[in-house]
């Protein structure tokens, strides 16, 4: 009878819509776990040694790889950098694909084609762009100051310049704005047409219509790619790379090139591990600090 009723409750609906979403999602927790989670443990537990990949895991020395990472000036102008670099983010692309969606949603011909011409730049892969934004900044041949020869003023060395390498890296981002602007534009199309039926009749139109109507509606999609654009940035690495490698006199080594140069080049394990393990600290608390700030201005 037991059993008779132990085999009912498992067969029953009530059961499988229960195990059932377990069940699917049990594999991909596992690999979040696996490859997510436990490199960050990993990451952690090899910055307290002295790492040795021959004698794994080497002489254990507790906090000294923070201790002596923190006294390194090399160290401290990397985040200086990194958050100069978030600055330039946010003032010169962020708002950049927002307005352009804003204008994109205006048009009511050719709206399909410009979007699709958005979308074009991003499927260029990064290493292409560089070529051509390095030749663009070419001291005597690029462009660039081609353009500032036709207005008067003079070349600049702009990749070798430790004064300008950080705004050549970031103003390419300016002309695109790529899967972000589609993002901004199905936001605003997906606000209820009764809404702005309704603003309309108020007479609340034009930028009026835009402060008032549009961007609460989609404070969400403006909120998600801020807090993705801090942490793209802060993890920076590819671009100052391929640019300059962290260069002209470390002007463009950001926390990833810290990061990168410690495992690569100096072959400091447990410094690149200690560094990365901070790095995750700092993103952590600046994404904790945006979500409070999101829910108090929504209470």
């Amino acid at each position: 009878m037991k059993r008779h009723l132990f085999s009912a409750s498992f067969g029953s609906y009530s059961f499988r819509k229960k195990i059932t979403p377990w069940c699917i999602l049990a594999l991909p927790m596992i690999f979040t776990v696996w490859l997510k989670y436990y490199p960050i443990l990993s990451a952690f537990y090899i910055s307290l040694f002295q790492y040795d990949p021959i004698q794994s895991p080497g002489t254990f020395v507790g906090l000294s790889n923070y201790v002596s990472m923190f006294k390194m000036p090399y160290y401290w102008e990397a985040w200086k950098n990194t958050f100069i670099f978030l600055l330039l983010q946010l003032a010169m692309c962020f708002f950049i694909p927002l307005i352009q969606a804003l204008f994109l949603n205006e048009l009511t011909k050719l709206q399909k084609s410009l979007t699709t011409l958005y979308i074009l730049p991003a499927l260029i892969p990064t290493s292409v762009n560089v070529i051509i934004w390095r030749w663009i900044w070419h001291p005597d041949y690029g462009v660039a100051n081609q353009i500032l020869k036709f207005f008067g003023g003079q070349p600049q060395t702009w990749l070798s310049d430790p004064n300008l390498v950080k705004f050549c890296i970031i103003f390419p981002g300016i002309l695109g704005g790529g899967l972000t602007v589609l993002l901004y534009l199905s936001a605003i199309q997906g606000i209820s047409t009764d809404i702005m039926e309704s603003a309309s009749l108020d007479g609340c139109t034009g930028f009026g219509r835009i402060i008032h109507i549009i961007l609460p509606n989609i404070s969400f999609m403006i909120f998600i790619q801020l807090i993705m654009s801090v942490i793209t940035t802060m993890q920076l690495l590819d671009a100052p790379y391929m640019y300059a490698s962290g260069g002209p006199s470390g002007a463009s080594t950001t926390q990833g090139i810290f990061i990168y140069n410690a495992f690569n080049q100096d072959l400091n394990y447990g410094r690149g591990s200690a560094a990365s393990v901070i790095l995750l600290l700092v993103i952590a608390a600046l994404t904790i600090m945006q979500m409070h700030f999101e829910k108090s201005e929504k209470e």
